[in-house]
């Protein structure tokens, strides 16, 4: 990059930081202008390519971009003679135009409306909204539990594989109403081994919009995890209100499979946020399940915990730090905050 270019670069990022601040301070706008007009055309622009790659192209640009980067790294680092101002100054620029790719491509979903102003609904509750929606909810799972198998005391088993889980999972839009009518169907990652490791479960590529999951999971997991990723895919950036469409989506299927995916998913996090505030209530409820459930739970924890590692706790707390830059407040713990939106969704718009 030559230096006239380069200063262009560097200035640009006066506008696009004028951009993000008024973004933020401008949530309708940016949901009218951006997130209903804009992106809906990008994402379509996108799919109609990616759509004929049968492999995550995400995966393989992200591999090409390291591997880029170490080369250019061992070329400006002599072992001799080292210059840090010139390769931070190329740093910096490689940084501001991946920023203005990813706010312009998706980024800029983070700003939009929250999804409770627009259904209207509070995010509060007490303790005793999560118990009244906890049971309901252990209720749900129990019942799609009896429906599939034989005996409570088994776990269920999908009759389908992963690689067919993207033809079985569709979204479900909470507003009943959406600007983009078509998703792409997700794509297992390439890189799903280090996923496991890093503590992922799926990402969205915000440059390619490519959904991808680690498909080393357990089914159970896929299937909640593919509808995560296609409503970011859909431009609901936040995790609450990505999980709070996964939850609802899964719930309004067909397939009583993917219905006891969703509603045994919104327990775990329902059971979380009831053990912070009173753990001996959690477990009393955690009781009711059948005990089958409790077998496809542990299916779950068991394939977590054989990627357990040190550096898990530093790449959350990356993520967390991204997250929270890019205006979710609660970080990584926004994930939880799907409670909220469910407990008064059901509450307010449509009960169990």
């Amino acid at each position: 990059m030559n230096k006239k270019t380069t200063t262009w670069v560097w200035c640009s990022a006066v506008p696009l930081w004028w951009l993000i601040y008024l973004a933020r301070k401008n949530p309708e706008t940016v949901e009218v202008y951006y997130s209903r007009l804009f992106y809906p055309m990008v994402i379509q622009l996108h799919q109609s390519i990616m759509d004929h790659i049968p492999f995550s192209l995400g995966d393989m640009l992200y591999i090409g971009l390291i591997l880029l980067l170490l080369r250019t790294l061992l070329k400006k680092i002599s072992f001799w003679k080292v210059q840090p101002i010139h390769l931070l100054i190329d740093l910096g620029s490689f940084v501001i135009i991946t920023l203005w790719i990813f706010h312009l491509s998706w980024g800029f979903n983070y700003q939009r409306l929250a999804l409770n102003d627009q259904l209207k609904i509070s995010i509060k509750y007490s303790k005793q909204d999560i118990e009244n929606c906890i049971d309901q909810i252990i209720e749900k799972s129990n019942h799609w539990h009896n429906k599939i198998v034989l005996s409570d005391t088994l776990a269920v088993r999908f009759p389908f594989t992963k690689n067919e889980v993207a033809d079985q999972v569709e979204l479900y839009h909470p507003l009943g109403q959406q600007t983009i009518k078509k998703i792409s169907k997700v794509k297992n990652s390439l890189l799903s081994l280090p996923l496991s490791y890093m503590g992922y479960a799926g990402y969205l590529n915000p440059f390619t919009l490519e959904s991808q999951v680690n498909d080393k999971m357990p089914i159970m997991s896929l299937i909640t995890t593919s509808l995560h990723e296609m409503s970011h895919q859909w431009g609901y950036a936040s995790e609450k209100e990505a999980n709070f469409i996964a939850y609802l989506s899964a719930i309004h299927s067909d397939n009583p499979h993917i219905k006891y995916a969703g509603y045994t998913f919104a327990f775990r996090y329902f059971f979380s946020e009831l053990h912070n505030l009173d753990p001996d209530r959690a477990m009393e409820k955690l009781k009711r399940l059948n005990s089958g459930i409790l077998k496809n739970f542990r299916e779950v924890n068991d394939f977590w915990k054989q990627y357990d590692n040190p550096f898990e706790i530093l790449l959350d707390k990356t993520y967390d730090g991204y997250l929270k830059a890019n205006g979710q407040k609660s970080g990584i713990k926004s994930y939880n905050e799907m409670v909220g939106l469910v407990i008064n969704y059901h509450k307010n718009e449509k009960p169990f």
